[in-house]
């Protein structure tokens, strides 16, 4: 698993600039784009969505799952994502300010369910046995809490497959292999430099060497993951300050 102590609030010469993203969209007048942004919404967002629903709620599994889709289709019927204005925050609060508010009429939400027919806004899997465990001993009041510590590990899993897949695509695989093999591991069972050597065959230094690429790397995708949701640099910076000091 991804540590923290890989020091993310480093060196930010190697950052990319915003992008147009997720925001972007869904303040365009192109249909399309629109559409597009309200997906990628739904995938970035249904777990922590979901957990807090599951939380709030105190439901089970699959009540949890039919409100989750009720949330997001409360989203599809309206304007709510067209009114959003990214001047008075992120979007991840904004969706937090609809969750509270969501959560506090159930018969609505059933009510959209029975209006949708029961379609399916995002797609789920049918076992959320990881979610699960991120849930066990959960009390209500930490709903929030439950979602922000699932929105940023889903930032940072996504940010870690799209490094991987790059490092293999660019024929840098054992550059990301010797970053999984001492920074995803706890502490008290990391290896040495000296052993990552005998296993890669590689030199310490060239060891050293990848790791700190890798996790400037890492800092680049994190940053292109939060620029998505984001309209200008600075609230880029506010995000990150946000997430890593």
């Amino acid at each position: 698993m991804w540590q923290k102590d890989t020091s993310l609030g480093g060196s930010r010469n190697a950052f990319p600039p915003t992008t147009q993203g997720i925001v972007s969209g869904l303040r365009g007048p192109d249909g399309s784009i629109y559409r597009a942004s309200f997906e990628e919404i739904c995938r970035r967002y249904w777990k922590p969505v979901y957990a807090y629903v599951r939380v709030a709620w105190t439901k089970d599994n699959e009540t949890a799952k039919d409100l989750t889709q009720a949330f997001f289709l409360s989203l599809a019927e309206g304007d709510t994502l067209k009114r959003f204005d990214p001047s008075r925050g992120s979007l991840r609060g904004y969706l937090k300010v609809l969750l509270r508010s969501f959560v506090g009429h159930e018969d609505r939400a059933r009510a959209a369910l029975k209006r949708g027919g029961g379609a399916a806004v995002v797609s789920l899997p049918p076992d959320t046995s990881g979610l699960e465990r991120l849930l066990t001993g959960a009390p209500s009041a930490d709903a929030e809490t439950l979602f922000e510590r699932i929105w940023r590990t889903e930032l940072v899993g996504r940010a870690l497959e799209a490094l991987r897949a790059r490092c293999r695509a660019n024929g840098n695989e054992v550059r990301f292999r010797v970053f999984e093999a001492y920074d995803f591991v706890p502490e008290n069972e990391r290896p040495t430099y000296k052993d990552l050597s005998e296993k890669f065959r590689l030199p310490e230094g060239e060891i050293k060497n990848h790791l700190y690429r890798m996790r400037e790397e890492l800092r680049e995708e994190i940053r292109s993951e939060l620029a998505q949701g984001t309209l200008s640099e600075r609230d880029l910076e506010d995000e990150w300050t946000r997430l890593f000091g």
